[in-house]
């Protein structure tokens, strides 16, 4: 790189966010306002002073968002993406490229009028997002992330970074296939037969028969608050799911869904935690279940805001999920595990679960099954158990029993063994210990001998889920 007559290195030519960003974020403020003020204008209140007043917080916004954008600006260099913002108090951040884990793409609904998107990066530090890019052209956020991601690869392989000069592949280009994709029908289905619609409609329910009998809503205040926010939940989840499909490709699994928000996010397989299957009781009788994922940096998320999720499917057949979730493990297959159920004096310490409990582990997976409202597959590989503990109350120490965890990342997968015998399970966790220090070294070896295999980074695609196997009993 060459340097001037002070012999300082040129600072490179910075990008800009698009023109359109002011234009996109003022209806956003807006409608803020008027959601929050929406009493005034049912009741007539002050309209003129009101419809002033959103004029000019529109104004306001506008300004604000132009001074914004001219003062926002990012670059890329070759082993970081700086970004600097800020109107009043100037913020610059760095994000190291070697440590992006994820680059996910969001479209609200007015910024996917313009055909923009915002770009969201996970790093390797934690729970938290880095930042964020918002907005860019669609085609021009799709190139970016493709950028960054094969210049992290770049770097991650021989710490050297391609230049500006060399071309990523074009976005799109890269094969895929699909995994699984949610049928509306069902999903809305699946929304009917959960706790919160229930209520819903016993609340509804309750409220008619007391105005039919007695006249009056004399219940309405204590029950509508809450079936309205229940409401608007399953309203969310409805609208966060829309048009869910999975795919998979060398770069991992991606994940796109939203109906007023899109969001496009990609799971690298390094990143899996673990795997659990659950089912809800008022699925069972449909063979329905439910397929989520722990994955490094993310935390589980119902909003319809498009943030990381950590779901692989929201609901499906049963066998379909098991299909997914063999596919996904790919070492080893989850009904390959044997698990045993705990001493029968455990049910009189969990009556109703007792006939759920079991406990199981092979060469490459531990796993669990407990639950009995929520029935839960728990599965975790041994290359990602982090430590074991053995814990045992009062009551269980009469009764010769104990639990058994398996301690993986934060995440919704959690591996436990409940209510062993205490005569063995001490042992049980010595021998998951050794398993899982053995599959760690087996891991290690396959990423020495195998750099793009699924244990050193983005995994090559394997054969489509079409044939779901059995489920467990």
């Amino acid at each position: 790189m060459s340097t001037d007559d002070r012999g300082l290195v040129p600072e490179r030519e910075h990008r800009r966010l698009s023109p359109l960003t002011p234009v996109v974020r003022a209806p956003i403020i807006t409608l803020a306002f008027i959601g929050g003020s929406w009493q005034q204008i049912v009741n007539g209140e002050d309209i003129g002073l009101f419809a002033f007043a959103v004029l000019a917080l529109l104004a306001v916004g506008l300004l604000w968002g132009l001074a914004s954008w001219i003062r926002t600006k990012y670059w890329i260099d070759d082993a970081e993406l700086r970004v600097d913002k800020g109107v009043i108090a100037r913020q610059s951040r760095r994000i190291r490229i070697d440590r992006l884990q994820g680059v996910d793409i969001v479209q609200p609904l007015v910024a996917r009028a313009f055909g923009l998107a915002e770009l969201r990066f996970d790093v390797a530090s934690g729970s938290d997002r880095e930042g964020s890019l918002a907005f860019l052209p669609h085609q021009e956020a799709l190139a970016l992330r493709a950028t960054l991601l094969r210049r992290r690869d770049d770097l991650r392989d021989d710490g050297t970074a391609r230049t500006d000069t060399e071309q990523s592949a074009a976005p799109g280009q890269e094969p895929e296939r699909e995994l699984g994709r949610l049928d509306l029908g069902l999903l809305v289905a699946s929304l009917v037969l959960s706790p919160e619609a229930i209520f819903t409609g016993v609340a509804a329910a309750a409220v008619g028969i007391t105005f039919a009998v007695t006249g009056t809503f004399a219940v309405a205040g204590a029950i509508l608050p809450a079936a309205i926010g229940l409401a608007i939940a399953l309203g969310k989840r409805l609208t966060s799911y829309y048009g869910f499909r999975l795919t998979e490709s060398a770069a991992g699994l991606h994940v796109s869904r939203g109906l007023t928000s899109l969001s496009s996010q990609t799971i690298a397989r390094i990143r899996i935690q673990g795997l659990v299957l659950s089912e809800p009781v008022l699925w069972r009788p449909f063979g329905w279940a439910k397929l989520e994922v722990s994955v490094a940096g993310y935390a589980s998320s119902e909003s319809d805001r498009a943030q990381p999720s950590s779901t692989l499917m929201p609901v499906a057949p049963r066998a379909e999920c098991v299909a997914l979730l063999d596919h996904v493990l790919a070492s080893s297959s989850v009904s390959s595990v044997t698990l045993t159920p705990p001493p029968r004096r455990a049910r009189w310490l969990a009556p109703l679960s007792f006939w759920t409990l079991a406990f199981g582990y092979d060469d490459h997976l531990v796993v669990s099954r407990r639950g009995f409202f929520v029935r839960r597959l728990d599965v975790v590989p041994l290359a990602r158990v982090q430590s074991v503990r053995v814990t045992q109350g009062p009551v269980e120490g009469r009764l010769g029993l104990a639990d058994l965890r398996v301690d993986s990342p934060p995440g919704p997968v959690t591996v436990t063994g409940h209510l062993r015998a205490d005569t063995l399970v001490r042992d049980q966790g010595e021998e998951v210990v050794v398993a899982g220090r053995t599959a760690r070294r087996a891991a290690r070896r396959i990423a020495a001998s195998d750099p793009g295999s699924p244990a050193s980074g983005p995994a090559k695609p394997g054969p489509a889920v079409t044939d779901p196997t059995r489920p467990l009993g």
